[in-house]
């Protein structure tokens, strides 16, 4: 799974990385994450890509209660197209979730140690998300998010049995063009990354709760 992760790149950066159009959201740079909080996307609308702020959670158009989101972080690959959840956003609500490392848990001597990922070359990159959009009995409507989950690579496989699903430059256009409605062809790009271009290595116990926030973090822990 993939229940924590950091984007600390600047705005400016990612506009210009991701080649974004429109941008309607400014990036707050955070080392840790969590579950229900506002993270940066990219969607398409009208052929041009949009830099967004949503909800980490996915709360389906026909949710009664909007705490069912927090359950939804994730999204397993392999069952996207046939889950009610999950269905008609792959068809018609896709969206890149920004990041630039993340963290998963690998159990050592009884213990889970923290573990941070991210690519050899520093930069940032795009997990594969679904959107949606929630309209409350009252105000606005809440656009919420999902990360989509995948098997594991080479470097992934000793420390989780999931990893989430980062697209490449060229999956990212395929992924958000919405002209493109064929589940088949959108699950075909639902791969491991390579783990040769990624990097992982234990950062420090801070990184367990989501009220610690700082670039100690992602520091290599000293053995």
């Amino acid at each position: 799974m993939c229940g924590r992760f950091s984007l600390y790149t600047s705005t400016e950066e990612i506009v210009r990385e991701f080649d974004i159009g429109e941008v309607h959201y400014q990036v707050h740079p955070s080392y840790n994450v969590a579950p229900t909080q506002e993270v940066a996307v990219v969607v398409q609308r009208d052929g041009r890509t949009s830099l967004e702020g949503m909800r980490w959670g996915l709360i389906p158009f026909w949710a009664k209660d909007p705490s069912i989101g927090s359950r939804m972080i994730n999204a397993r690959a392999e069952s996207i197209a046939d889950k009610p959840a999950f269905k008609r956003s792959l068809r018609d609500r896709r969206c890149l979730v920004l990041a630039d490392g993340f963290y998963e848990w690998q159990k050592s001597d009884g213990a889970k140690i923290p573990v941070y990922i991210r690519l050899k070359s520093g930069r940032p990159f795009a997990f594969a998300g679904l959107y949606d959009l929630w309209n409350p009995p009252s105000g606005g409507p809440i656009a919420s998010c999902t990360i989509i989950t995948t098997g594991p690579n080479d470097l992934m496989t000793p420390i989780h049995n999931r990893m989430p699903v980062i697209l490449g430059k060229a999956e990212d256009r395929t992924w958000l063009d919405a002209a493109i409605r064929e589940p088949q062809q959108l699950l075909s790009l639902l791969n491991p990354f390579p783990a040769g271009e990624m990097e992982a290595y234990r950062v420090s116990t801070l990184a367990n709760s989501p009220r610690n926030n700082s670039p100690a973090l992602i520091q290599p822990l000293r053995e």
